[in-house]
């Protein structure tokens, strides 16, 4: 056995893209010669340690062929550089520095496997928000794209949902500014098990991911920017993009939750009646919109039915060989129309 083959996956890097440091994780094949790139474009908060779970499910399916590629958004998440340096931003993002940022981050792959004996298909697996950013991507790298995998889409009306109603009081400048304060307060006073303890308050967390918060979110300046391009996102993502579904909605892979505060099913119904090149999927499990903390395997199932189509190559999964869940196997994917 290799000292290479003993490394866990992911691997876990930052690099520079655009003048922008971005943590990120890789699940590479074990074969070295993909024929399917993924680029995991995260939800908001965008800290690619909540999609570990989900990804490793996925890459365990497709492990010979198929390289996965995850990166946080700009300044949601604490993380160091490769010389184990804290990496520090003096600016707070907005909602279209982070878009440009991570169509670079698309260019950068793309360029990176089109000198490939055989260049792979290039993927986007976009969650929530990161659907939005998806849309962005293929809007001016369309001959690029092959297929977008779109999963529980907030690319509509951000502002009117039930959750974002409910919310917007959070996004005003001076409530941000007060928030990340009053986080930076705690946890300079309270020692890290209280601080632990009330991330994981949150009954939607799991431990890893409670604990995830606490160690790389839990620090002003993440909030401020996670605030920050939530606002945004309130401001600027608006009406439907029907042209763009229109013209090259058959790139397009959706998959919508049945019972969703972020994403409500009269979103689900326009887009099905305005994408109807593409494929538009209405979750039939009951899968929430912030999947990454109980759903991850049971959700892996759902994008490993879509690649395996995508692919054609691949045969079904039995569910006796599916990612399992404390000891389980999960529910099979549902997938309907």
């Amino acid at each position: 056995m290799s000292f290479v083959s003993r490394i866990a996956l992911p691997q876990r890097t930052c690099w520079a893209v655009a003048g922008e440091m971005r943590e990120t994780l890789f699940w590479p094949c074990k074969s070295g010669k993909a024929r399917a790139v993924m680029l995991l474009v995260p939800g908001n908060p965008g800290l690619i340690d909540f999609y570990i779970d989900f990804c490793t499910a996925l890459h365990s399916l497709f492990s010979d062929s198929l390289d996965i590629i995850g990166v946080s958004h700009l300044g949601h998440t604490r993380f160091s550089d490769n010389r184990g340096l804290a990496v520090k931003r003096s600016s707070v993002p907005s909602l279209a520095d982070q878009v440009a940022n991570m169509v670079a981050v698309f260019d950068q792959i793309d360029a990176d496997y089109r000198s490939a004996a055989q260049r792979p298909k290039m993927l986007l697996c976009g969650h929530s928000v990161g659907c939005y950013f998806s849309e962005k991507i293929v809007e001016c790298r369309s001959d690029r794209v092959d297929r977008v995998f779109s999963l529980f889409p907030a690319v509509e009306d951000i502002a009117g949902t039930p959750r974002g109603r409910q919310l917007w009081p959070m996004f005003y400048p001076g409530v941000r500014q007060l928030a990340a304060g009053l986080v930076d307060m705690l946890v300079w006073l309270l020692p890290s098990a209280a601080i632990l303890g009330l991330a994981g308050m949150s009954r939607s967390l799991s431990e890893d991911s409670a604990r995830t918060v606490a160690e790389k979110m839990l620090h002003g300046p993440c909030i401020n920017s996670i605030l920050k391009m939530a606002a945004d996102e309130m401001d600027e993502i608006g009406d439907l993009n029907e042209e763009l579904y229109r013209r090259l909605g058959h790139k397009f892979v959706m998959y919508y939750g049945s019972n969703d505060g972020w994403v409500p099913t009269a979103h689900h119904k326009r887009m099905a009646a305005t994408n109807t090149k593409g494929k538009v999927y209405m979750c039939q499990n009951g899968y929430p919109h912030s999947f990454v903390t109980t759903h991850s395997a049971e959700m892996a199932l759902v994008v490993a039915d879509m690649l395996r189509e995508e692919m054609g190559c691949w045969e079904p999964v039995a569910v006796d060989t599916a990612p399992t869940i404390v000891g389980r196997p999960v529910a099979t994917s549902g997938l309907i129309d």
